[in-house]
């Protein structure tokens, strides 16, 4: 194995280990919410951009649509979003948040903010920066590598 390669797989081992503990994080500030990370996310993107049909929230986080669907079924139940037909696809509906499911997501900001301000501060602009651009370039390698198969 190169060099090269070693560090390759420590940024992959650090990823996973990152991935997880803002995972812990926020299971731990939202418990009382009834929330899980995987539908806050969910959630965070229908806020951001509605509506949206499952497939393309698959696609963007790069998960399955099952993933996304299960996660829609449960943020249904609870009222935080809404389905609504879709013009250009008969079996793919449209969602996005209701008023509550807003009123929710704003609550999850507000928890956020102090968390995001300190590791704000511990991080340098910087290396935050140039950070983003390598991980969108790492996820823009690998989806070409799935489409390739490998």
């Amino acid at each position: 194995m190169t060099k090269r390669q070693e560090e390759l797989i420590a940024l992959i081992r650090e990823i996973r280990t990152g991935f997880n503990r803002l995972k812990s994080v926020a299971e731990t500030l939202h418990s009382d919410l009834e929330i899980n990370p995987s539908m806050r996310a969910v959630l965070q993107a229908l806020v951001i951009k509605a509506p949206q049909t499952v497939p393309e929230i698959a696609k963007a986080k790069g998960v399955s649509r099952q993933h996304v669907q299960k996660n829609m079924n449960a943020l249904l139940a609870k009222r935080l979003i809404q389905a609504q037909g879709n013009p250009d696809h008969k079996r793919s509906g449209l969602y996005l948040p209701t008023p509550a499911g807003k009123k929710l997501f704003a609550e999850i900001q507000t928890r956020e903010e102090a968390p995001m301000a300190e590791l704000a501060e511990a991080l340098a602009t910087y290396d935050v920066a140039a950070s983003v651009r390598l991980l969108a370039r790492l996820n823009e390698t690998i989806e070409t590598m799935m489409k390739k198969r490998i």
